[in-house]
């Protein structure tokens, strides 16, 4: 079974790449691990949380602002275990000072050690593996993973029979054993069900029903799924036009490095009052992952900020790359 944990670390603090004799940046003495909220745990949310505070003349943290939000009660949780964190001032001229820092809180998804699904898992993998190297034997494996009811397993041979790939064709046994998956919330097998209910291909058209799934699998960690639900409110398809939901999913998307997420959130963080800062620190990210407008836009937003504001920007975009590289 899975548990949940939380990744906390105190990111690079606004200060110039190269600190004069006697400045300092604030250090962490001792920190409380955040806890998951009982929402957040049901639906398996998964993301970063990115914090703005004071570290005063005496250490302790104040004016904690949440700027880069997470749902599901988590950004409290973050912002509360912080403020219980230690730190040692950071220094001016070599006298303690009150100083601005950024901290990300990664919440993820750990294992205890390996169970009984875990080794199917593995099985399984080891039988797409050899299947891609033209294995005569995976086909069973699979077929027998999928018999004792093991979701993945359940999908893959699901999409294989709709498919006919390396077994005979059977769409409509395929399709069942990937709703089978998706009611046991197997993630891709949810958002497959979604995209085939919401475009009536296969499955009576039903939006409603459709987007339901979707979001089941967007907050399992499914990438298109997050992409697709946050293109439908931005466009209010199928659902009210919702820029605040739309920000969300393209955030828990950006927040495992798709660049197109980062490309879309950092659009709509422009628009977001007092987002300005993050909003380009996340086109910076899509530039450098090769979305030229991406970059166009964020040159664009940064020719008035002032030297504090590119400092805050460039931290953000450092911070928000190393959240993302802790998920791995």
């Amino acid at each position: 079974m899975p548990r949940f944990c939380a990744l906390v670390c105190l990111l690079a603090p606004f200060l110039g790449a190269q600190e004069p004799a006697g400045d300092t940046p604030p250090r962490i003495l001792s920190t409380r691990e955040p806890e998951y909220t009982p929402d957040a745990r049901a639906n398996r949310v998964q993301g970063i949380v990115v914090l703005d505070l004071v570290i005063d003349r005496k250490g302790r943290p104040t004016h904690i602002t949440v700027v880069s939000p997470l749902g599901f009660g988590l950004d409290e949780m973050a912002r509360t275990a912080v403020e219980w964190w230690k730190f040692a001032p950071g220094t001016k001229g070599g006298e303690p000072v009150n100083m601005l820092a950024t901290v990300a809180v990664n919440f993820r998804i750990r294992s205890h050690p390996p169970d009984e699904a875990e080794r199917r898992q593995a099985q399984l993998d080891a039988a797409l593996q050899t299947q891609d190297r033209g294995g005569a034997s995976s086909v069973q494996t699979v077929q027998g993973l999928s018999e004792k009811k093991f979701p993945p397993a359940m999908y893959v041979l699901g999409m294989w029979e709709t498919k006919g790939e390396h077994v005979k064709q059977d769409s409509r046994d395929g399709l069942a054993l990937i709703q089978k998956a998706a009611a046991l919330n197997f993630g891709p097998a949810l958002y497959e069900v979604a995209a085939r209910r919401i475009e009536g291909r296969d499955l009576p058209r039903d939006i409603g029903r459709g987007l339901d799934e979707l979001a089941q699998a967007a907050l399992l960690g499914i990438r298109d799924a997050q992409l697709m639900l946050a293109d439908r409110y931005e466009r209010g398809d199928g659902e009210p036009r919702d820029l605040n939901n739309a920000r969300r999913y393209y955030r828990l998307c950006a927040a495992q490095g798709a660049a197109l997420c980062e490309f879309k959130l950092g659009c709509l963080l422009l628009d977001a009052p007092g987002q300005k800062e993050q909003a380009i620190a996340w086109l910076r990210l899509a530039g450098e992952r090769g979305i030229e407008e991406a970059d166009y836009v964020a040159s664009t937003e940064a020719a008035d900020l002032t030297p504090a504001q590119s400092e805050s920007v460039e931290g953000l975009r450092a911070q928000l790359l190393g959240a993302q590289l802790a998920r791995r």
